[in-house]
């Protein structure tokens, strides 16, 4: 199974505040994030399934949670770990872990991708996406981004891949 990360963050690392993006809706990142993440399965953590911008698998999701009993709607399992969560998505070619950020931190050792959006800017942030150590990625692709009429934001799209 690969293990993929997928995260938008700024030039400060930042991925949320106040459980929600800290920048303004960015059209280019939501189109490229359903195209990637197409028919595979995804894993979040609570505050990301609680987040008004949850994303979601048609085929299977997964939150992870340390609270009993947590209850979700239809098409979500818990776990509480992210191995048991790996364990529940099952024999898959692919899986995406959404975040937040303590998801993230516990994820990237595991990881075999990491799809980064950067959202050239700086925005107030109470959430970060961890150093990681880009030594063990190389980069296999980057595509910079102009700010246009729906995207308020110069951005770049980047894959990683573990080595």
């Amino acid at each position: 199974m690969i293990i993929s990360l997928i995260v938008a963050m700024d030039l400060n690392r930042a991925i949320g505040y106040k459980n929600q993006l800290p920048w303004k809706h960015l059209p280019a990142d939501w189109d490229n994030l359903k195209t990637v993440t197409a028919g595979k399965k995804m894993i979040m953590g609570r505050k990301s399934y609680e987040s008004p911008d949850r994303l979601w698998s048609e085929v299977g999701n997964v939150v992870i949670t340390r609270q009993p009993n947590y209850q979700t709607d239809a098409g979500f399992l818990v776990a509480d770990t992210l191995e048991k969560a790996l364990q529940l998505v099952g024999d898959v070619n692919e899986v995406f872990i959404l975040g937040g950020e303590e998801i993230f931190r516990i994820s990237l050792s595991i990881a075999d991708r990491i799809y980064l959006t950067i959202v050239k800017g700086t925005f107030q942030a109470d959430a970060f996406f961890p150093e990681f150590p880009e030594g063990d990625f190389r980069e296999i692709r980057h595509d910079d981004y102009q700010s246009d009429s729906e995207n308020p934001y110069d951005y770049a799209f980047i894959v990683y891949e573990r080595k």
